[in-house]
């Protein structure tokens, strides 16, 4: 196994500031390196005025900052670019992400990018009498913790879930000497113009706090039929969401996913259009006050969870919707 040391993927704050989950992480990869005897690095993506000398004290021995990003600007391709290049450069045995928003969109990508495998929301960590990274997690609804290895792929993923992970106190010596800046900015300018086709609806408004969300998922066929239903949610005081597929298409941003792998939301009114009510999904949302439900499969295992469905096409419903309420398109 390579022994080139144990990355830790930052998470950075809109003003520059480290996530506490940052520090979280670099204790256990500290812990980790302590047993295999590899150096502890950390991978930073963030704008000018992030401040990396905070990590000094907390465990990184190493930093590459990838300098690209304008504040609030999540670009998710110009990231996974910077972590895979630097990963495919200094080949450590292990990378650990944080189980944030970002995180667990970050990861993935990054892992698939490298033909890697990846476990989420791991809780501890370990290594085998072989060197290689146990990643321990609960599973069956948290009734075991499974122990999970990568025997056939290198780095090791995983992603680890905040306030889980002590913080450690150790100070790296010259730490300045051992910073490494690389510039991402044209990466960053090609994203922002891929960017410009991505939808962003009621973007200051969070799922989670609203009290009527609209939900679309991959029975809505069409970008332009998901910008409808924006329009349609807002008209009603409402917030767009969406099902994971939705995401993978890039019509809608990670934070408006809900389910398993997204948000748990619990509104008074949650419309699923077009979702057929995959167990991850129903994670997210049948705790709902009322769920009003648009599928064309009459045996679509969400109209188990509705107080009203309808077996329909979902732009034939919302073509009836907007009549209703009257909905006049700016």
């Amino acid at each position: 196994m390579r022994n080139s040391g144990i990355a830790v993927v930052a998470s950075v704050e809109t003003d520059g500031s480290f996530k506490n989950v940052t520090f979280e992480l670099l204790g256990a990869a500290r812990d980790l390196a302590e047993k295999t005897g590899e150096a502890v690095i950390a991978l930073v993506c963030a704008d000018e005025n992030c401040d990396v000398s905070a990590l000094k004290d907390f465990g990184a021995d190493k930093v590459f900052v990838f300098s690209h990003r304008k504040a609030a600007v999540f670009e998710l391709e110009a990231d996974v670019l910077a972590v895979s290049s630097i990963i495919s450069e200094i080949s450590p045995s292990t990378v650990l992400f944080p189980a944030t928003d970002y995180g667990r969109v970050l990861a993935p990508e990054v892992a698939a990018r490298l033909h890697c495998g990846i476990t989420a929301d791991c809780t501890s960590f370990d290594i085998d009498g072989e060197g290689r990274l146990v990643q321990i997690r609960p599973a069956l609804g948290g009734n075991i913790m499974a122990h999970i290895i990568s025997p056939n792929t290198l780095p090791q993923m995983a992603t680890a879930r905040p306030s889980v992970f002590k913080k450690r106190d150790y100070k790296t010596e010259n730490f300045e000497k051992n910073i490494v800046r690389n510039d991402f900015t044209a990466v960053a300018e090609r994203v922002l113009k891929l960017k410009e086709n991505s939808i962003i609806t009621n973007s200051s408004a969070k799922i989670e706090d609203a009290s009527v969300v609209v939900s679309v998922g991959n029975g809505v066929a069409s970008r332009e039929l998901v910008r409808r239903f924006g329009d349609f949610a807002a008209s009603i005081g409402g917030v767009l969401a969406c099902s994971r597929k939705i995401v993978e298409k890039g019509w809608l941003e990670q934070p408006r996913q809900v389910g398993q792998s997204g948000k748990t939301i619990t509104p008074e009114i949650y419309f699923a259009i077009g979702i057929s009510g995959a167990v991850q999904h129903l994670a997210g949302m049948k705790s709902s006050s009322f769920i009003v439900s648009v599928n064309t499969d009459k045996s679509a295992e969400i109209f188990n969870y509705s107080d009203l469905g309808f077996v329909m096409d979902a732009e034939e419903w919302l073509n009836l919707a907007e009549k209703f309420f009257k909905i006049r398109p700016e």
